[in-house]
């Protein structure tokens, strides 16, 4: 197992960089480096109005049609202020999301493209926030097609072990504090969308970055993503397709696991792999969990291990592991990184279930 030293987590989920929530969807280091060739490239994304510098659209986007990011990208003027590495990206809205990394030799304006990735579930006119250190921006994609969402509301009832009920919230907090990240909210939206027989439901952030879960009629309960912790990213690129796994089986026996489907696609530390995530019931029925001002009892534990297994490589390695801990009726309570330094995503107070 590779030990982690520095995290460096991809928040999914809307973060205002000091203006209102910030946004963070790819890798964010907890250190900070200055600029250089050595450093982090620093430069300016909006015009006066704060829209993305002529951002341009290109390729068609179409519901159910999975991007390809040599047709499907955008755009972005950006006048760089000092050299040296650069990430920018966009959140997750509706099934896409866009992204570009490199190194600015030279300060002055220059066009990036930043390539998209997902497929779109729902047409719509689809907004995205986009992240460039502390310079965020949007635009807008136009999707077409017939789509499947439903009308109805969630998935499950509100005495679930991970409620997906039309309405329901919470609140979380990163602790310690993650860069400017303290608190962020997440809101059950109306509406369904249907894959291999399940329906899901839209896990809505401020900035209408959304996620997708759903639980079957035997108490398991399904992600619609990439392999990840939930609102929790860990690699540099990750593939253009979401799929289905379970992330939590309410008759499982403590001991036992369950994976993923292994899923290519994914980078990191400038290795190209796929990757999984294994899943494994620490305790079940645990009582006088004390998180966000409340105690709860019927708690599930489940340590979920991010594993990596090179193009090149023989065998998969761990990359991260976590605990997430289910309450019943109230769902994602805590998950706990098994990081240095240690770091948490916990309820921050007690949920609004429907």
């Amino acid at each position: 197992m590779r030990k982690t030293n520095m995290i460096k987590l991809t928040l999914r989920f809307g973060l205002i960089l000091a203006v209102f929530f910030a946004f963070q969807a790819c890798k964010k280091e907890f250190s900070v480096e200055r600029g250089g060739f050595n450093g982090t490239a620093q430069g300016e994304l909006v015009d006066s109005l704060g829209n993305c510098k002529s951002a341009e659209v290109k390729g068609d986007y179409k519901v159910d049609t999975a991007l390809v990011p040599t047709y499907n990208y955008v755009n972005i003027n950006v006048n760089f202020t000092t050299q040296g590495k650069y990430k920018i990206y966009s959140d997750t809205v509706n099934g896409m999301w866009f992204l570009d990394s490199g190194f600015a030799v030279s300060t002055g304006p220059a066009v990036i493209k930043l390539k998209g990735y997902g497929t779109p579930i729902l047409p719509k006119t689809t907004d995205f926030v986009l992240i460039f250190n502390n310079n965020i921006c949007s635009f807008s994609v136009p999707v077409s097609g017939s789509g499947t969402g439903g009308s109805g509301g969630g998935t499950g009832s509100g005495g679930d072990y991970f409620p997906t009920t039309e309405g329901s919230s919470w609140v979380y907090q990163y602790v310690p504090k993650l860069g400017t990240i303290d608190t962020f909210s997440v809101k059950v939206a109306a509406g369904q969308i249907v894959r291999d027989t399940l329906s899901y439901a839209q896990f809505a952030t401020r900035l209408q970055d959304t996620f997708y879960f759903a639980k079957d009629g035997k108490g398991t309960y399904y992600a619609l993503s990439t392999v990840d912790f939930d609102y929790t990213l860990i690699f540099d690129t990750i593939p253009n397709f979401f799929i289905s796994y379970p992330f939590l089986k309410e008759s499982a026996n403590v001991g036992e696991s369950w994976s993923s489907t292994a899923q290519p696609g994914y980078w990191t530390g400038g290795q190209k792999g796929t990757a999984k995530a294994v899943f494994t019931i620490i305790s079940k029925n645990t009582s006088n969990y004390t998180i966000g001002g409340k105690q709860y009892s019927n708690v599930i534990n489940v340590k979920r291990e991010i594993m990596f297994l090179p193009d090149n490589g023989t065998s998969y390695q761990t990359l991260m592991s976590g605990n997430s801990y289910y309450a019943k009726g109230y769902g994602l309570i805590d998950q706990v990184f098994n990081t240095t330094p240690a770091q948490s995503l916990s309820l921050f107070n007690v949920p609004v279930i429907k």
